[in-house]
């Protein structure tokens, strides 16, 4: 019971009813009501929830909302869950929705209706200090035919394979994009529009990832259907107020559940879990952005991930920052995989600026997931044009051990005692004034400039565990290019 009082004074510092509204007729009920909505104290709940029922027969719900927005001292998001569960989310982008049987508003999910207690969900992404005030206007439509069976659509084929490299074949480079937007969250694209662009761009896969949803999901599938080239799969950017994050390769209509607290890490560390127990990877997404809540802000949570994007759009110094970042958590042992995304909500923001690569023996969902998770991944400008070979090999220069297999970004090379590392460098198709930097420990261990078609061999005495990445970066220190780390692995001597 003590419990329970807690919850509901947390509830009512959140919100209040302060009017309510209803009225009926034959087939349509109109409830409407005013929230006062208060800022959230420091370690609470960031989300407030309307209640509302449901009828049998229902075969509409359409939802609207209105608040001061004067000078944006207020931003309030809007989602729905069902009776059952999760419904829809379109944050802030469209002050409505509806939901119905056979169709829904982009970011919402059709099908049946199930009777019983729905609920609004607010977002609060900003409250003034004094509260705002939010009309919530909610319509049930209802039709005694409606309680026949639901027609349902034949179920979207899951994208898994593509054409390109064989299955067994050996790993070739694929280069992709993993962040993007489209009109089911905060975007102008299309799913399909995207996969038509990635066509152009010379992509050979994309995720798409609308925030805290998966409305876009059947929209993956038949883009990908009617994409010649480019595998087209399905993601979500799960969306908090304390950072954001990127679950790739979700099954059909799963959905990651984004609410967690800012700074909550035990939170954050159940949805790295839930993404992992749906098959899917999961990154932290421009973990030193500048917009309101999307810098990262639940700490040692990132050991529980599996990539940080380390680049985000142009490079500037965010990016840096979240550079510096992940070369620390290679410092303390951890082996997450640094990416690079467009975060695409526009053509004005062409997808593939940066690209990520993928070394992978086929260009299917498995394949490339996997390669991701073990950090075969190394990161351009764009996709076209500048191309990296990064490796190395154990042994001294001329030596026959160094003539052996070279081992690429995400591989790991054992030495048996101190000794010596052959690394080889080729970069082509770099601007002029560019220079390439192998990187250790957080610094540059040799720096020399970038000379296409030249391949660079040399030594580097490595005395115990590390890593070794490469950057390159034009005549102004912007970067043109990055790798993943080569691991190594040093038995001391006894």
């Amino acid at each position: 019971m003590e419990v329970r009082h807690r919850i509901l004074a947390l509830l009512c510092s959140v919100l209040t009813f302060t009017a309510a509204h209803a009225q009926s007729s034959k087939n349509t009920q109109t409830i409407e009501q005013v929230v006062r909505v208060l800022p959230s104290k420091a370690g609470a709940s960031r989300y407030a929830y309307v209640p509302f029922d449901v009828p049998r027969g229902a075969v509409r719900v359409r939802v609207s909302y209105e608040y001061p927005r004067a000078n944006g001292a207020n931003t309030i998001d809007l989602g729905v869950f069902d009776a059952r569960g999760f419904r829809g989310w379109s944050g802030g982008r469209r002050s409505e929705f509806f939901v119905s049987r056979e169709e829904a508003t982009p970011g919402y999910l059709a099908g049946e209706l199930p009777p019983g207690r729905w609920r609004i969900i607010l977002g609060l992404y900003m409250v003034a200090p004094a509260g705002v005030d939010v009309k919530v206007r909610i319509v049930v439509e209802t039709s005694r035919a409606a309680l026949g069976p639901v027609r349902t659509a034949a179920a979207p084929r899951r994208p898994e394979t593509h054409g390109g490299a064989a299955a067994g074949s050996a790993p070739r480079w694929f280069a992709g994009d993993l962040h993007m937007h489209t009109v089911h969250s905060d975007g102008n694209w299309t799913v399909r529009g995207l996969a038509e662009a990635a066509e152009r761009e010379g992509l050979d896969f994309i995720f798409v990832t609308d925030h805290n949803t998966a409305s876009h999901h059947a929209d993956v599938s038949a883009a990908d259907a009617a994409s010649p080239r480019t595998l087209v799969m399905r993601g979500e950017e799960v969306t908090t107020y304390g950072g954001h994050a990127n679950a790739w390769g979700l099954p059909a209509g799963a959905w990651v559940d984004f609410r967690v607290r800012p700074g909550d890490a035990a939170g954050m560390s159940r949805v790295a879990a839930r993404a992992h127990r749906l098959g899917a990877l999961i990154s932290v997404n421009h973990p030193s952005a500048l917009c309101g809540g999307c810098n990262w802000s639940y700490g040692d949570a990132i050991r529980n991930f599996d990539a940080v994007e380390v680049w985000n759009g142009e490079w500037d110094a965010t990016d840096e920052s979240a550079l510096k970042l992940w070369d620390g958590l290679l410092r303390r042992g951890l082996r997450l995989t640094a990416v690079a995304s467009s975060d695409s909500h526009r053509e004005q923001n062409p997808i593939g600026r940066p690209a990520t690569h993928v070394a992978a023996g086929e260009l299917t969902q498995a394949a490339l997931l996997n390669a991701v998770r073990r950090g075969r991944v190394y990161l351009t400008r764009e996709a076209k044009g500048l191309q990296v070979d990064f490796g190395a090999a154990a042994g001294e220069l001329g030596s026959r051990s160094s003539a052996g297999a070279r081992s690429g970004p995400g591989e790991e090379i054992r030495l048996r005692a101190p000794g010596a590392l052959v690394f080889y460098v080729n970069v082509r198709q770099a601007p002029g004034g560019a220079t390439v930097s192998l990187v250790s420990g957080g610094e540059a261990v040799r720096t020399f400039p970038a000379q296409s078609m030249l391949t660079e061999v040399f030594e580097v005495e490595c005395e115990r565990d590390g890593y070794y990445r490469l950057e390159v970066r034009d005549r102004e220190g912007k970067m043109l290019a990055l790798t993943n780390p080569v691991y190594v692995r040093v038995r001391p001597r006894r």
